[in-house]
């Protein structure tokens, strides 16, 4: 690191001064859409990334900022979706990235992800103190819960914040600034829809404020409340099954000129599996691509036009594009925010925050599927075309009784999750002045969260296989359960050899009881749509799991300043001193079916959701700052100061950590200002990192110790020899061993409490100028540059086994697997996490500003003032390193999807009497779809993802003091997603109309 940074110094303009140019923020001098401020007076006011209170503080960290009034000139009603198109934040988590999360409890939660490098190691403050997470076992905090009404500047800070903050911001900090002493009323309301339909939002805010007591007290009292409509898959064509294009091998491909490997092609399937049921009758898989011989209902079984793999065009299987989720999941925001304000003797105040934010979240996921659903031969409901073929000499059911489908369960309907979370906080605490010099504030900060998720059309998994073994009754003559004959009759389920098995005897009958009376209901699988209302009543159940997440934080500190005592040449000292004590507690607890492992047709405990999560930590802290003026009013030297600040931190589960941070900020003149920082930051292990309790899970491994593979991996004479010596053999000894086993593994998946914290390097180095010859114009540039190391990683159970013959011995991963002593198979693995990742970044934030009020050239004549607001960002590295021990596992990813090399945001506009215009542009450039691929692989234009263009406008009219009326576009050119993706470089919305009205007295 060192080296890359003296490289970089020694090539810049600055290196004689050792501070190099780059990002960030300068001082407001008026309300622009994406203002940027690293210098706020200080009184009662928060300034990010530090507790001294000192007058027109600046910093040497670079902070970007953006004002309340930037989020209403944009029509922001989801902070998320306005914050995400600032550079630092273009990775963050929005609706639309989680409309399909495979982890359910993120479904509905906005999450902000600083410089690519994980929402959990993102702090994110609300003004300058914690805020409880929305997730069991994560400390990330759902930004739906920030009352957008209330928020009067966002501060965005990178690096450095753990010495200041505590653990977790490795990349920085993002603090709420909240409006806390409100006189008067303001109501907003706005409507928005889309061009071509769906994800409409409507939206309606009351603040209202007070000052009492001759003005020593302020109550601020503020509800707002919207609501975000679904978008269906149906609601663009491009999504439609009709419309969905999907990247495949190219069928006609022979090499000739002009001819491409990879083409677009809508209405692609799957080559095995079908809605109404894909069924083997045969054992010499020769009648179609994949062996499948009839559909469900008995039809002989359609190819298409076979592509690669399992996907085909055409013919009978299931359509890629049907599994399609919602493109956005509706949602709905309520919440009820109060501050107050009390001086309770001169100098001496009381202060609160409470808030209660109620987050509701809908949403249509996947059905169910199987892959190898065995059928017994003597099932009513199989066509009779179906039979014939399976008993027929070479047919499949003289060897296994029965036959194999493969299903796409459609008619069991989708599974449809409705999640509500209601987040309680409140904070108390006094502040005020103990001398003129010398401050104090200590606050109690508690904020809890409540989740109940509940899945709509959950399949329980053994009523479902009772349901499809269906016989007739020798009596009746009608068509039952087997079960309810014989309770004994377990369902092979799933034939070996094709799946696993749900459930075995010790599980049969947990959710009914077989035999006569059991209530089950025959289904039949045989054809889309046949399965009875009845059958589904019995099979699906709706489940509901809950979770809570509690956060309790003391903290105080006094901070002052040497004036009384002595002062440096620059002035006096400031400094702060303080202590925290916090504790965390998680507790998520899964659905009844979950508990018993039935949900979905497969055990889940399989994938690690089967049991509850438990576990909390706490920590105690203390931490000072100081900022040591060195210089002031000088020749080259308006103002020279140095900063620093350190934290030390006891965890009762990751131990002790130190973290601190040094700057320096060197204001040569008016017009020319200098700043660096170099600060190490801690992550401590989260709840779900550390106690995820153990879980069954399966894998199928490809053994690196077979005598195929022996001599195989990243370096083969490392891997023969610690398969010898594991194997029991000798260098020279034949090497026989053959791994025969084509089953699952069975292993275990948890937490890992002994997991150490992260720690992050940070430097960042810049230049703000502020001519004097140019009022209103401000320009900064900033170089970032942060390594995180030690960072927890958790492995798949293929690359456990791998590592563990890859790497030189011993290593950490051999002792996650065991071999069973007869054969020799492995026969166990662990998976939990590790602390061997690294992740690197580095790159220029730019910063330009400009207020032009013509009145300052001269021109008399009103014409009215305009504003001038450019953020960029230039990424020169993002790198990330699944383990330092491999030389092959490192990631450079810039370039790559979703991590452009370039991205910036324009905003101008113009304030004229009574009107307002506010134009935006937010691009990124193209990235990588495909890389180190032959030129024929695609046609080049497809090669990149296209550069992300978008423009916004909005034309505001304040009638009169009290009422404006708005209206807006955003993504006025339509820009929609890439051909064959369904959410980049843009979302799904499309062009996107608002209009809205706001009241102020």
């Amino acid at each position: 690191m060192s080296n890359i940074r003296s490289r970089l110094l020694a090539g810049s303009l600055l290196s004689l001064v050792g501070v190099v140019a780059a990002s960030a923020a300068v001082a407001q001098t008026a309300p622009q859409p994406q203002s940027q401020d690293d210098a706020t007076s200080v009184s009662d006011v928060v300034v990010t990334g530090t507790r001294l209170r000192i007058p027109d503080y600046r910093g040497a960290n670079p902070v970007a900022s953006v004002s309340g009034e930037a989020l209403v000139n944009a029509g922001v009603t989801n902070v998320t979706d306005f914050l995400t198109d600032m550079p630092a934040l273009t990775g963050s988590t929005t609706l639309q990235d989680n409309s399909n999360a495979g982890d359910r409890g993120s479904v509905g939660i906005n999450l902000l992800n600083l410089r690519n490098l994980g929402t959990q190691r993102t702090l994110v403050l609300v003004n300058g103190r914690r805020h409880v997470s929305a997730q069991a076992g994560s400390a990330s905090v759902d930004i739906n819960t920030i009352p957008v009404a209330l928020i009067q500047r966002v501060d965005v800070m990178t690096g450095g914040a753990s010495a200041v903050y505590g653990a977790d911001g490795v990349s920085g900090v993002v603090n709420f600034v909240l409006r806390d002493d409100f006189e008067g009323l303001d109501v907003r309301a706005q409507s928005g829809w889309s061009d071509a339909g769906g994800g409409d939002n409507n939206y309606i805010s009351v603040t209202a404020g007070k000052n009492l007591l001759d003005g020593r007290a302020n109550f601020t009292l503020s509800g707002e409340f919207s609501k975000t409509g679904r978008l269906a898959r149906d609601d663009r064509d491009y999504a439609s099954l009709s419309g969905r294009e999907s990247i495949v091998v190219n069928p006609d491909y022979t090499g000739a000129p002009g001819e491409y490997r990879r083409i677009f092609a809508r209405d692609a399937r799957y080559i095995d599996t079908s809605p109404g049921g894909s069924v083997y009758t045969n054992l010499d898989f020769a009648d179609t691509l994949s062996g499948v011989d009839f559909n469900g209902d008995g039809t002989p079984f359609q190819d298409g036009l076979y592509t690669s793999g399992f996907v085909m065009i055409g013919g009978d299987g299931s359509q890629l594009a049907a599994f399609q989720t919602d493109l956005i999941p509706e949602l709905q925001r309520a919440s009820l925010n109060s501050t107050f304000n009390l001086e309770i003797a001169p100098n001496h105040t009381f202060f609160g925050e409470l808030k209660y934010a109620n987050t509701q979240t809908q949403f249509q996921s996947q059905p169910t599927f199987d892959y190898g659903l065995f059928i017994p031969i003597d099932n009513p409901f199989m066509p009779a075309s179906i039979r014939d073929a399976a008993t027929a000499p070479g047919g499949i059911a003289l060897a296994l009784d029965g036959v194999v489908m493969a299903r796409d369960n459609f008619d069991l309907g989708y599974i449809m999750r409705d999640v509500e979370r209601e987040t309680y906080r409140g904070v108390v605490g006094f502040r005020g002045d103990i001398t003129p010099h010398l401050s104090y504030e200590a606050s109690l900060n508690y904020g809890r969260t409540v989740e109940h998720n509940t899945e709509l059309n959950n399949r329980v998994a053994e009523r479902w296989f009772a349901a499809i073994d269906a016989v007739r009754d020798p009596v009746s003559n009608k068509i039952v359960c087997r079960s309810d004959l014989d309770p004994s009759a377990i369902p092979i389920g799933n034939y070996p050899g094709f799946g696993s098995n749900p459930f075995d005897a010790n599980s049969w009958g947990a959710t009914f009881k077989p035999g006569p009376n059991s209530g089950c209901v025959p289904a039949n699988v045989f054809g889309n749509g046949k399965i009875s209302q009845e059958a589904l009543d019995w099979i699906l159940v709706d489940s509901e799991s809950r979770s809570r997440v509690e956060q309790f934080v003391f903290s105080a500190f006094i901070s002052g300043d040497s004036e009384p005592w002595f002062s440096l040449p620059g002035g006096p000292v400031s400094f702060s001193l303080g202590t925290e004590y916090r504790k965390e507690k998680a507790l998520s607890i899964p659905s009844n079916e979950e508990l018993l492992g039935t949900q979905y047709g497969y055990d889940v405990t399989w994938l690690g959701q089967g049991v509850p999560l438990s576990g909390e930590f706490d920590v105690t802290e203390v931490f000072a700052e100081i900022g040591l003026p060195l210089l002031r009013d000088l020749p080259f030297a308006k103002a020279l100061t140095l900063e620093g600040a350190y934290r030390f931190s006891d965890y009762s589960t990751a131990g002790k950590t130190d973290s601190y941070k040094g700057g320096l900020r060197w204001e040569i003149n008016d017009s020319i200002a200098l700043r660096g920082s170099a600060a190490r930051s801690v992550r401590a292990p989260n709840i779900s990192e550390l106690f995820l309790p153990r879980s069954q899970t399966f894998s199928t491994l490809a053994d690196p110790c077979d005598d195929d593979n022996y001599q195989a991996g990243i370096n083969p004479a490392v891997r023969e020899a610690n398969c010898r010596a594991a194997l029991g053999l000798g260098a020279n000894d034949p090497y026989t061993f053959n791994n025969t086993t084509s089953s699952s593994v069975e292993g275990v998946i948890s937490g890992n409490e002994n997991l150490e914290p992260e720690t992050a390097d940070t430097f960042t180095a810049g230049i703000v100028l502020t001519p004097s010859f140019l009022r209103g114009f401000s320009l900064a540039i900033d170089y970032y540059d942060i390594k995180l190391e030690n960072a927890v990683q958790f492995f798949t159970a293929q690359n456990i086994v791998n590592k563990c013959y890859d790497l030189p011995q011993p290593n950490q991963f051999c002792d996650k697997l065991t071999r069973d002593a007869g054969n020799n198979f492995i026969d166990s693995f662990e998976q939990s996490g590790v602390n061997v990742a690294q992740y690197t970044t580095s790159g220029w934030d730019l910063s330009v500003r400009y207020v032009l009020d013509p009145a300052n050239f001269g021109i008399e004549r009103d014409i009215g003032r305009f504003g001038f607001s450019l953020t960029a960002n230039k990424l020169e590295d993002l790198t990330f390193t699944e383990d330092t021990s491999d030389p092959l596992s490192s990631d450079q990813t810039v370039g790559q999807a979703f991590v452009p090399e370039w991205s910036g945001n324009l905003d101008l506009t113009w304030e004229w009497k009574k009107l307002f215009v506010n134009y935006g542009f937010n691009y990124w450039s193209e990235t990588r779809r495909y890389e180190g691929r032959p030129a024929d692989f695609i046609d080049p234009e497809y090669v990149d993802y296209s550069a992300r263009k978008t423009h916004d406008i909005q034309v505001r009219y304040n009638y009169d003091d009290r009422v404006s009326v708005y209206g807006g576009v955003n993504n006025v050119g339509d820009q929609g997603p890439d051909r064959g993706v369904l959410d980049y470089p843009v979302n799904p919305l499309g062009r996107f109309f608002y209009l809205g009205v706001n009241y102020k007295m």
